[in-house]
């Protein structure tokens, strides 16, 4: 048998005991790892409004859900049902909220707070909020050359809803409707939407991954989150997204990237067939 001194005994046991850590610390991280789920954002638009009803120019004023938008929050829930939500999202306006909060309630989610945040609001429209979109059609369109919204819109393709956001921003900076408004609360760029928006959603994002990951529902508007989808993947074309409709995106690597349709009714579909 082999007889060490007491020297070396305490060296062999101090790197027994350092490997001991260092086996103890990358078990941890495995367990870790493999513990975290991946964190899938809902992005979806809210209900019906009575200012979608009456064709207004919504953006920062605060119209509520008509009783088909609270149907169809309802119908989206349903049809998320089975689905975990962790953490849940709206932007500072009740048709946000309110959409959120129901969606949750049916999908068997409603013990989860939704947080509010103003960075997830719709683009803002300044001096024309409010307005007829009929009458500020050819206003806007003309910004471009256009006769008119249909014109402008078939011309413009996927950049259409940058390019109608930032028709409101030069109209309102050159006060084409002459109002007192304050710079802070005029018309907004499609850049500055977009870089709030996506801001946020990664926010979002990081904020999940460290809580261990899972699902997050995340209500905002149809101009916002057409603005942020177009500057976030090339499947991105442009089409006017429905009420309740969702666009999946997973966060990996550090980035956010869309799973699946943009602007799916599959959700809000298959509730109204429970609903029956």
């Amino acid at each position: 048998m082999m007889k060490f001194g007491k020297q070396v005994l305490s060296v062999l046991a101090v790197t027994a005991g350092a490997v001991a850590m260092i086996g103890g610390t990358t078990t941890a991280q495995a367990k870790k790892k493999t513990t975290t789920k991946p964190v899938t954002i809902y992005l979806t638009r809210h209900g019906e409004t009575t200012g979608n009803v009456m064709g207004r120019v919504q953006g920062w004023s605060d119209f509520p859900l008509t009783k088909n938008g609270t149907k169809v929050a309802n119908d989206l829930g349903r049809g998320l049902k089975g689905k975990k939500f962790v953490a849940a999202y709206a932007g500072n306006l009740t048709r946000q909220q309110v959409t959120a909060k129901h969606a949750l309630k049916y999908s068997g989610n409603k013990k989860v707070k939704v947080n509010v945040s103003k960075y997830l609001r719709e683009g803002g429209y300044g001096s024309f909020e409010g307005d007829s979109i009929a009458a500020d059609n050819a206003l806007i369109a003309g910004v471009y050359g256009f006769k008119n919204g249909d014109e402008m819109m078939a011309k413009q393709g996927k950049n259409y809803w940058t390019k109608l956001q930032d028709a409101y921003y030069k109209l309102d900076k050159k006060n084409s409707q002459k109002t007192k408004l304050v710079k802070a609360d005029r018309a907004e760029s499609s850049k500055q939407v977009e870089k709030r928006m996506a801001k946020e959603m990664k926010t979002i994002a990081k904020a999940t991954k460290k809580r261990g990951g899972g699902n997050v529902l995340v209500v905002s508007s149809g101009m916002s989150i057409n603005e942020y989808l177009s500057t976030v993947t090339k499947k991105y074309k442009g089409t006017p997204l429905k009420n309740v409709s969702v666009t999946k995106l997973v966060y990996k690597n550090g980035k956010l990237s869309v799973s699946g349709n943009i602007g799916s009714m599959y959700y809000a579909n298959k509730g109204a067939k429970l609903a029956k």
